[in-house]
């Protein structure tokens, strides 16, 4: 028996959904202040820096992926699984150290910091291994509390990056010192929640482990490509400047996929748990990703209507070439929020080869026409690139999924509200902005609560659905204290 399996997944998703507000908060306030005070160049070195990081410590993440599908199938096999975690995460360190420093030099061209093969492996050793160790919590179902723990980490994470910022000599190596001791500081509260102490596992727990990862690190390694792969083409091709413009369209629109993103995690550890035991799963699927967009669709129309107010008020005139993108990207997201969820699904199916194929499949359209669009185009053409090849993701995961789950329902009527609902903000929003001219924080401000409040205010009078998955969540999360 798993605890996973008698998770609720709406007050899971709605504990996690208000830490990832709170995590936003200060991460953009963060992205912000560092946005200005380092300049567009030594700011996009900075995320170079970390897309390289994502794409070296996959790794590290497929095998917890592994690890976290064992251990939510059950209790008994949490200690081998934290076991096995520690053991992997040691030894790909170790390799990943030697292989930085042959690229050495690499590192330091491409992202423009004197210090990227030793800040590199800082990375590795402390908020990969932070990330991987939480991801076992998730696996036992406890979202909310995974998510609580990373804004207790992003929290710690903003003044130690201020400081060590400022100190002289430092700069923008500053930031990844920051967020190094930060993931050393607060890994111990992580692994508590574990709530098991690691043991040595067996040879055969490993081998189960080693057939689930054999596909899930390949997919990990397809998904950061994928993920990563606009910023890292812009650095390549365009420069350090072009990847900060896009991080900074990438921060403001990272609220849309929050939803989806906690839901998704809950959803695969409660598809593994129900398939294990026997039980469907169609009627969890289809009310997450009914829910998913919830937040994606007002914001990408909220983009159409105030990309470059938004851009310049928050992050200065430097970066008004981001304003496009931020339109693109908020568009990507929305599909991002139906395409996550799926293929949560199909992992917690045990079907990692599937989602390794259809990574596979985003990646190569992704790179091709990323390329290609990008000198074209420019920076919006990565951004275009990136829509078509997580339009193909989606499509691919939801054929899947239609042929092994009944009961799914792609589209239903609480998407349906929420996008006529997030019309009817642009129209008041438009309308409102040709003739209320934007100067400061405060008129930004006043419009993006508009904005806001007649999203939510139109939303809870059409939809009688989201009125009980709300009421439903916020009951259980009290009857949870």
């Amino acid at each position: 028996m798993s605890e996973a399996a008698g998770i609720s997944l709406s007050r899971e998703t709605l504990g996690g959904t208000v830490a990832q507000f709170t995590m936003a908060a200060v991460g953009f306030a963060g992205t912000v202040i560092f946005a200005r005070w380092l300049g567009p160049s030594a700011f996009g070195g900075v995320y170079l820096l970390f897309a390289v990081a994502k794409l070296v410590d996959r790794p590290m993440n497929g095998w917890s992926l592994a690890a976290k599908k064992r251990l939510s199938e059950s209790d008994a096999l949490r200690p081998p699984a934290f076991g096995a975690q520690l053991l992997f995460n040691v030894a790909w360190i170790a390799v990943a150290a030697v292989a930085v420093f042959f690229a050495n030099d690499a590192l330091r061209s491409y992202t423009g910091l004197a210090l990227a093969p030793l800040l590199l492996v800082l990375l590795l050793a402390t908020e990969s291994m932070y990330e991987t160790i939480e991801s076992l919590v998730q696996g036992r179902g406890r979202i909310s509390a995974a998510t609580w723990n990373d804004t207790l980490r992003s929290v710690v994470t903003l003044p130690l990056q201020i400081w060590f910022v400022a100190l002289p000599g430092i700069a923008a190596a500053g930031m990844v010192y920051g967020l190094a001791v930060a993931s050393a500081v607060t890994l111990p509260v992580v692994a508590l929640f574990v709530s098991s102490r690691p043991r040595l596992p067996s040879r055969a727990f490993v081998r189960s482990l080693a057939d689930y990862a054999r596909y899930s690190i390949p997919t990990t390694v397809l998904g950061t490509t994928y993920d990563r792969l606009d910023v890292l083409l812009l650095g390549l091709l365009l420069g350090s400047a072009s990847a900060g413009f896009y991080e900074v369209a990438w921060k403001l629109t990272l609220p849309a996929v929050f939803v989806a993103d906690v839901a998704g995690r809950g959803l695969m550890a409660t598809v593994s748990a129900r398939r294990a035991e026997g039980g469907g799963v169609g009627r969890d699927v289809s009310n997450t990703i009914a829910y998913a967009g919830v937040l994606a669709f007002p914001i990408f129309f909220g983009s159409l209507a105030l990309s470059e107010s938004l851009v310049v008020t928050v992050y200065g005139p430097d970066y008004r070439n981001a304003a496009l993108l931020l339109v693109g990207l908020a568009g990507y997201r929305v599909i991002r929020t139906q395409s996550g969820p799926l293929m949560q699904a199909v992992n917690g199916l045990d079907r990692p080869d599937v989602a390794m194929r259809l990574s596979a499949v985003s990646v190569v359209v992704n790179l091709v026409l990323g390329v290609v669009l990008t000198l074209r185009f420019g920076p919006i053409g990565v951004v275009v690139a990136t829509i078509i090849a997580e339009t193909c993701l989606y499509l691919g995961g939801l054929l899947f999924l239609r042929q092994v789950v009944s009961r799914l329902a792609p589209i239903s009527r609480p998407m349906i509200e929420q996008i006529g609902s997030s019309l009817a903000m642009f129209v008041v929003v438009a309308m409102t902005r040709a003739s209320f001219s934007i100067t400061s924080w405060i008129d930004l401000a006043v419009l993006v609560s508009l904005g806001g409040g007649v999203y939510v205010g139109i939303l809870l009078v059409v939809s009688p659905g989201v009125r009980r998955t709300l009421e439903k969540a916020v009951r259980g999360s009290f009857a949870s204290l």
